[in-house]
């Protein structure tokens, strides 16, 4: 028991650390104003379209997200679903008050300073992101929705994949957002990207996720 309490507590604290991550550098992503994940894509558009918080669309584009999960695949849900959904958006709009507040503004709006943060953020995101997908402690709705899709439709997974973040940057344009070369990039780099760190981690605890599906057959 002692053994299984300590690697749930690593898989916690890697869960957190992965979570306050993304948050934090993805607020830089936005402020650079490169291109962000197709995810905060979407939600910039939404958010700026409905008036409402980066922070608060996140949360509610969640919880419309969460509802076919919990219709279809309980077996993703976990602690890391719930405070990934609750928390990121808001984390980001902190940290994007503190950037304007005390960080001088040419980090974000002055070559080469402005290229500068996007490397330096980008990589330490890739890791945040697969240090969340290596605490398998559930996947946030984004993320569950095509793995879900690709299960059911046996078909790959990188094409569901792929037409999934093209379907949100498309709600993003719809919605009036100006599409940059970043965010189609990053379309096709985080998921591999963070997969291919997280190999190197060496994740203690396997495929959850792909085992949690299985059993389902």
């Amino acid at each position: 028991m002692k053994s299984i309490s300590k690697e749930l507590v690593q898989r916690i604290g890697l869960m957190l650390a992965g979570i306050i991550g993304i948050g934090v550098f993805i607020s830089f992503l936005i402020e650079v104003n490169y291109g962000t994940d197709t995810c905060s894509f979407m939600v910039l558009a939404l958010s700026k379209r409905f008036g409402i918080s980066f922070g608060t669309c996140v949360m509610l584009v969640n919880i419309f997200l969460f509802i076919p999960v919990v219709l279809f695949e309980r077996k993703l849900i976990n602690i890391g679903t719930i405070i990934n959904m609750f928390f990121v958006g808001y984390i980001c709009d902190f940290c994007r008050g503190l950037w304007t507040r005390y960080l001088p503004q040419a980090l974000f709006t002055v070559q080469p300073y402005r290229t500068l943060t996007f490397i330096i953020a980008l990589i330490p995101l890739l890791i945040s992101v697969a240090l969340y997908m290596n605490a398998n402690l559930g996947l946030v709705p984004y993320d569950a929705l095509p793995t879900i899709i690709s299960h059911r439709s046996h078909l790959p997974f990188p094409v569901v994949r792929i037409v999934w973040d093209f379907t949100a940057i498309l709600i993003g344009v719809i919605a009036g957002k100006h599409l940059s070369i970043a965010t189609v990039i990053l379309a096709f780099a985080i998921g591999p990207s963070a997969a291919f760190i997280g190999n190197r981690m060496k994740p203690r605890s396997g495929k959850a996720q792909e085992h949690a599906l299985e059993e389902n057959t």
